[in-house]
């Protein structure tokens, strides 16, 4: 007993030697740190930019036909959803979640510092995210209110998110330009993994949000071509401007989600409108160079002259496409569909992939192809038909070498090489892809933006999309939209204009908010946005 008396007030006395302060510093892991660098927080969040879209870029495939499922009835391939889950909810949780408070935390951070320039990237990246979420979801949440203790949130308007993009956007822009305090490319440099500290390539990211923001507003009567025009002249100016998210491709975690490694695009096929778009039916006669580089060749090639390591011209595979909604042809021969990096079964990390449905294929946010044809699409609309041709030429061509730049050259099936500089003069001067001036259409700009968008800018395509309300007659040539049972049922008959917030945290938590905008309907996800109407 009197051990034990000897022990309990030995312990008291430690107890109250370690409290406070110093209990603190018990609980300190040098390995992971509780109290951390602006600098160090960048990566994580760069890398949950990918990993948003990407997650939910599954479902968005369908709605742009990029890809279907390789069987009937997915309600995704229907233009519906699925109730009470959390599919297509990722870049919601990005917004609040992986990126949320951690991004505040960043800023917080920075400001404490005196990184203005992490200060800086701390605000755009927020405005992107608002921006990506609301042209997904349309209204969020109160951003007086998100980030707090609260039982309930309410939801604000997507017109207020559109000019909370600008406001956070114009002061990170600022920020970006300060040269005082302790800004330093270096230092920045070590987290930021996208553009190694440039400040000067993180304001043309900036602006090219802005463009995004601006131009999809085309049909409201306040739209102004050249403040568009404006915007993509400040922002990216190559391709080395391009935001890329990069991968090592080495283990799971660290492999891209487009990945054969990661082995979630197993049971898709290509659309046969994306097949169309580049085989010459749509673009009449002008096969495109990059479909035999981005898209899967079906199983059989052409008889009369086979590609093989001996005669490596990838423009002798077959190349076909899934109509949306139908189980993919599970036969030998050219009928048969390959999965989008080229195979008949489950990805592994040995399988090589193609373009960026590579492990090891960087991921891009933005691109400088996308920028171009949303300047294209902006002088059209302005009536300058010079500026749009150029613009869209310049679109075209930046594609071509995006897609030259994540080739992996290979002498085995499929076989893949790069694009010549003859495939990429002849595709450019073939009257049928880049026409005289007068002749250039809206549908030839947007269609080159969809396809240079492919696999990575669904949302951007969606958008569009959206933004033109679907139309098959004179922007997306020869695109079957689900009509009637085709459609998912709960759509009655309209089309989707939104995707439902996420189940988990909106549905289970917040359901009362959600009635207030009408979310508790079950064709909310039809409801045209606000971006998008007059």
């Amino acid at each position: 007993m009197k051990n034990i008396k000897k022990y309990i007030a030995t312990l008291g006395l430690l107890t109250t030697v370690v409290s406070c302060d110093n209990l603190q510093d018990l609980n300190v892991n040098p390995s992971f740190p509780v109290d951390v660098s602006a600098q160090a927080l960048l990566p994580p969040i760069e890398q949950q930019m990918a990993v948003g879209l990407q997650f939910d870029n599954r479902y968005l495939g369908r709605y742009v036909q990029y890809f279907s499922n390789a069987t009937t009835g997915n309600e995704w391939d229907r233009y519906g959803y699925v109730a009470n889950n959390d599919q297509g909810g990722d870049i919601w949780k990005m917004a609040y979640f992986t990126l949320g408070l951690n991004i505040t935390r960043m800023q917080e951070k920075a400001v404490a510092e005196e990184r203005h320039d992490i200060t800086g990237i701390s605000k755009v990246i927020r405005a992107w995210s608002w921006q990506v979420a609301t042209d997904y979801h349309s209204e969020l949440i109160d951003f007086d209110q998100a980030f707090t203790q609260r039982m309930s949130f309410d939801y604000v308007t997507q017109d207020k998110v559109y000019a909370e993009v600008l406001r956070l956007i114009n002061e990170g822009i600022a920020d970006l330009a300060r040269t005082d305090g302790k800004v330093s490319a270096t230092y920045t440099g070590v987290g930021d993994k996208m553009y190694n500290g440039d400040r000067a390539k993180w304001t043309k990211f900036a602006w090219g949000i802005v463009a995004r923001n601006l131009n999809n507003q085309i049909n409201k009567s306040t739209y102004n071509p050249d403040k568009v025009i404006e915007a993509c002249d400040k922002s990216l100016a190559s391709n080395t401007d391009n935001a890329l998210i990069n991968y090592n491709g080495t283990v799971s975690a660290d492999s891209n989600f487009n990945g054969p490694g990661r082995n979630n695009f197993a049971n898709f096929r290509q659309t046969d409108f994306m097949v169309r778009v580049m085989n010459g039916t749509v673009f009449t006669g002008a096969t495109d160079p990059r479909m035999s580089r981005i898209l899967a060749p079906s199983i059989g090639l052409s008889e009369t002259a086979p590609a093989s390591a001996a005669n490596p011209d990838p423009a002798k595979y077959t190349f076909i496409g899934n109509p949306l909604n139908t189980t993919a042809s599970s036969t030998n021969g050219p009928s048969r569909i390959p999965n989008l990096w080229g195979t008949f079964v489950a990805g592994t990390v040995t399988t090589p992939g193609r373009y960026i449905f590579r492990d090891k294929a960087n991921f891009p946010i933005m691109t400088y192809a996308e920028i171009q044809f949303i300047k294209a699409e902006a002088a059209f609309i302005k009536g300058d038909k010079t500026m749009a041709l150029e613009a869209y030429k310049k679109g075209i061509e930046a594609s071509i070498d995006f897609v030259n730049l994540n080739t992996v050259v290979s002498t085995t099936y499929p076989i893949t090489t790069l694009i010549t500089t003859a495939e990429k003069t002849a595709f450019l001067t073939n009257i049928n892809v880049v026409p005289a001036e007068a002749n250039l259409t809206m549908s030839h700009i947007i269609l080159q933006k969809y396809i240079s968008l492919f696999g990575f800018g669904n949302l951007e395509a969606w958008t569009d999309m959206r933004k033109y309300h679907y139309d098959n007659v004179n922007i997306y040539k020869t695109m079957a939209i689900p009509t009637g049972s085709g459609l998912f049922a709960d759509n009655g008959g309209k089309l989707p204009y939104r995707v439902r917030p996420r189940f988990n945290s909106e549905y289970v938590w917040n359901f009362t908010s959600l009635q207030a905008i009408g979310a508790d309907k079950v064709d909310y996800h039809t409801v045209e946005m606000w971006y998008s109407k007059p």
